[in-house]
């Protein structure tokens, strides 16, 4: 479990040790950040340390804040989180899910990503008043639709190297998300629109049912580049995930970004 707050991670880990019997060791922790991409480096060495093969990579991490934030390396603070730390870490552990019989890498994405509706631009023209890199690349909408992008990007530079890559949207989930203070839209959205994510959210167990069935699934295990919702691949996607020029143009840059060379082709 790569998480932030080791705090809560350590008691989540204890949850699972306890409700599944299993031996305590098999359930380790390790500290990231996905918007600082130091800390994301550092998090890929601690699990070389101890793994010696990964079967399932699930990039799960993500945030939706209001007003303008920088990441530790000058990024918007979302496309950091929710997209550059997540592009880094599967770049830097594809050697270990290689070394599995078959592996899986799942992007967890947002149907947000589909109310896009402007063209991307990728400028290296820093804003006046924040200095910020890649000022195109700003939002919640757009670091969710970078990672499908990302995910159809890898399915293809991965094919016939026994590595499966997918994403999908787990639908409204009554989580503390809606509740943090940090999230200035949630709290928002959910001031306006109450009772109807109380009526259609679901709780987390039913809102990981479709995570777990993409890892864990037999079937699933050749299936590569799809994207998912209720336990089923789903064709609703945008225009903008089906491109294939902006796919191409969304892997330059985050190979850029994140200081890369191309390791995948």
């Amino acid at each position: 479990m790569a998480c932030r707050n080791l705090e809560k991670a350590e008691a989540t880990a204890e949850e699972i040790r306890r409700q599944t019997g299993v031996d305590p060791n098999q359930v380790m922790i390790v500290q990231l950040d996905t918007s600082d991409l130091e800390l994301v480096r550092n998090c890929s060495r601690k699990i070389y340390a101890t793994e010696s093969k990964l079967d399932v990579l699930i990039n799960n991490a993500g945030v939706c804040i209001g007003h303008v934030k920088l990441s530790k390396q000058d990024y918007e603070y979302t496309f950091a989180a929710n997209h550059l730390g997540h592009f880094l870490l599967t770049h830097l552990l594809l050697d270990l899910l290689k070394k599995s019989r078959l592996s899986r890498i799942i992007n967890v994405s947002s149907v947000f990503h589909r109310y896009l509706e402007r063209t991307l631009e990728f400028s290296h023209r820093p804003e006046q008043e924040s200095n910020m890199k890649y000022p195109g690349l700003v939002g919640y909408g757009i670091s969710k639709l970078a990672q499908i992008l990302h995910t159809n990007a890898l399915s293809k530079r991965l094919d016939g190297q026994g590595i499966v890559a997918n994403s999908m949207h787990q639908g409204c989930c009554l989580s503390e998300i809606w509740n943090s203070k940090k999230n200035e839209p949630a709290i928002k959205i959910k001031k306006l629109f109450g009772w109807i994510i109380d009526y259609i959210g679901r709780m987390q167990k039913e809102a990981a049912q479709t995570l777990v069935y993409m890892a864990a699934d037999p079937p699933l295990e050749t299936v590569s580049g799809q994207y998912f919702e209720n336990l089923e691949i789903s064709d609703r996607l945008s225009s903008f995930a089906k491109d294939s020029e902006l796919e191409k143009k969304m892997w330059d840059v985050s190979m850029e970004m994140c200081g890369l060379t191309k390791k995948v082709e």
